[in-house]
């Protein structure tokens, strides 16, 4: 007697792809889980990095390297951190490539630091790796020009610096609003200071208590590369992860304009611009949940972008007097 194949009915093949359905569904919230977490880790490496070669910088010269080497009228070379740690890095070419008697404002001037990718300059998290054709203020004679420039995820600490932004009363820096020129910055970095340098010895809040660096994008920044260090800093009172996504020609949901002609903004308003001065001056990243800083003590933590905005303004000030616990952060 012939035997009978037994296959399928239509209704358990159904029942099987939408088990399979179901366990891709699950599946893929934990992979790509996963890979954030590896970018993470790469993110927090590149930030040590960082740190490390900042340290290793002060062994050599005394002090952290200057922000930005140009003073009040905002005159002088402009070169700064990203340039000065490059040998601590084990970029001595890219370093020897600088040409430190002109300006570094302007591709003409030092075309190779303006294109050259760094690295250990990105974060993997963060769509970042190309050059972008939209930077400006990358001459100081054309604040509004539009240049080619090779991109940077990390900006040092200014302080808890006010910008003219709608959060400017969480600053410590009292009634003045200086932009930390004239050496008032709060932070361990700052410029418009004739190149003017902290050390250890000046983070009277402690070095683990205190940020060297912290995260940014150039897609929420529309000035910053590495070879700019005016764009390479940032400030605590505009809070972490403050989104600043809006290009040129883009209206907020209030109707504001994010100007289309390239030029920097400096006003309280259009709060989502990416080339408002105002709000991009701060930390931002692509991470979920928060961003990677590094303590001027070489270590590195992730903050989270719910903490109290007085506890993330104290751990800007290198000299504030604040008192911060453990279980605050």
């Amino acid at each position: 007697m012939e035997s009978r194949r037994r296959g399928f009915t239509l209704i358990e093949l159904l029942v099987v792809i939408a088990i399979i359905a179901v366990l891709i569904a699950l599946l893929l919230p934990a992979v790509q889980s996963a890979r954030e977490a590896a970018r993470r880790a790469q993110c927090v490496n590149n930030l040590k990095q960082i740190a490390l070669a900042m340290h290793n910088y002060h062994d050599t010269n005394g002090s952290f390297p200057p922000q930005a080497i140009n003073n009040l009228g905002y005159n002088g070379t402009w070169f700064g951190w990203t340039q000065a740690i490059l040998p601590h890095m084990e970029n001595s070419p890219l370093y020897n490539s600088c040409n430190f008697s002109l300006n570094i404002f302007g591709p003409a001037n030092n075309p190779t630091v303006y294109l050259a990718m760094v690295g250990s300059y990105l974060c993997p998290s963060d769509d970042s790796q190309k050059i972008y054709q939209e930077r400006w203020w990358t001459t100081i004679t054309d604040l509004g020009g539009i240049h080619n420039g090779s991109p940077l995820n990390y900006i040092t600490s200014w302080g808890d610096m006010k910008t003219g932004s709608i959060f400017d009363y969480l600053s410590g820096e009292g009634t003045a609003f200086t932009w930390g020129c004239g050496n008032t910055f709060r932070g361990l970095f700052g410029e418009c200071s004739n190149g003017a340098v902290t050390n250890i010895a000046k983070c009277i809040d402690g070095t683990s208590n205190t940020f060297l660096a912290g995260e940014n994008s150039p897609n929420l920044n529309g000035g910053l590369t590495w070879a700019n260090p005016d764009a390479n800093a940032g400030t605590t009172v505009v809070p972490l992860n403050w989104l600043t996504n809006l290009k040129d020609g883009q209206r907020e949901p209030n109707g504001d304009l994010c100007e289309a002609n390239g030029a920097i903004l400096v006003t309280a308003d259009h709060v989502r611009c990416y080339r408002n001065y105002t709000y991009n001056f701060a930390f931002k990243s692509f991470h979920p949940g928060g961003a990677n800083f590094a303590l001027a003590d070489g270590s590195v933590r992730f903050i989270k972008q719910t903490i109290n905005a007085r506890v993330y303004n104290s751990l800007a000030s290198r000299a504030g007097g604040e008192v911060i616990s453990a279980d605050q952060l």
